[in-house]
């Protein structure tokens, strides 16, 4: 816990106002082409610029200068993923409003700039489904929808007019999330995304450890998890718990968001 105390000061002192700042500690059912394209009947979408600027998502903007520092969480990411011979990411953090989900979205971007990778983005936050909003995409089905059965995944699925990203979005908010997340179906769509497409990143955008209980029955399902903490926001009590309760479910690391 001092080792991530420390990290976080070290980080405050280092950043450059109003950029985000990382510190690490040490299916598609067809197979997507060499563009990361998915064939099939998988629906094309178009990201929304307004809505990607608006939501500060910008590794998908080459010329935007804070493009570098996602290029560098990728690298540190895909770096420890291989190390370890995984290729699923939870990213979570200790409470609502910390800047999990823009750091999902922008690191699926950043993965899925680098030509080698192709990569899917989840939004299991079922409560406060956020990724399509922050893309600027209306999805017509989700996750929730297939894990209900009243959709099949392809049908869910979306492409994204940017190379080698597709996107299972989540289109609208339900009340027994923690159910559905740890249901049977999730389950194995969990281990069929990793199996089937070894040269894939999977990211999951999941919902706070501490807010509800949704997360906590799900981190089995991924390889590793990825710690998001807001600058000045995050309670030292809260980022305990948190780190506790990630133990002992591969955390490779924390984010601090110093975003405004």
């Amino acid at each position: 816990m001092e080792q991530i105390e420390r990290a976080l000061r070290k980080a405050r002192e280092d950043r450059q106002w109003s950029r985000p700042t990382r510190l690490f500690k040490d299916s598609a059912w067809t197979h997507p082409d060499q563009n990361g394209a998915v064939p099939s009947k998988t629906t094309k979408v178009r990201l929304d610029p307004a809505s990607l600027k608006n939501h500060r998502v910008i590794a998908g903007q080459i010329h935007d200068p804070l493009i570098d520092l996602y290029r560098s969480l990728r690298a540190q990411v895909l770096q420890t993923l291989a190390q370890i011979g995984k290729t699923s990411l939870g990213i979570t953090s200790a409470t609502h409003g910390e800047g999990k989900t823009l750091t999902a979205v922008n690191l699926a971007l950043a993965i899925a700039m680098d030509v080698k990778h192709t990569v899917l983005l989840v939004d299991a936050d079922l409560r406060m489904p956020s990724v399509a909003r922050y893309l600027g995409i209306n999805p017509a089905l989700g996750l929730s929808d297939y894990l209900t059965g009243e959709a099949e995944i392809p049908d869910c699925l979306l492409r994204a007019d940017k190379e080698r990203l597709s996107i299972l979005p989540a289109r609208s908010h339900v009340g027994n999330s923690a159910e559905l997340l740890t249901s049977p179906r999730m389950m194995q769509l969990a281990a069929e995304l990793k199996a089937r497409y070894p040269d894939r990143i999977v990211i999951y955008d999941l919902p706070p450890l501490l807010s509800i209980g949704d997360t906590i029955g799900f981190l089995p399902s991924v390889d590793a998890t990825l710690l998001v903490v807001k600058d000045g926001a995050t309670r030292t009590a809260e980022l305990t718990r948190a780190v506790e309760l990630l133990s002992d479910h591969k955390l490779i690391g924390t984010v601090l968001n110093a975003t405004q």
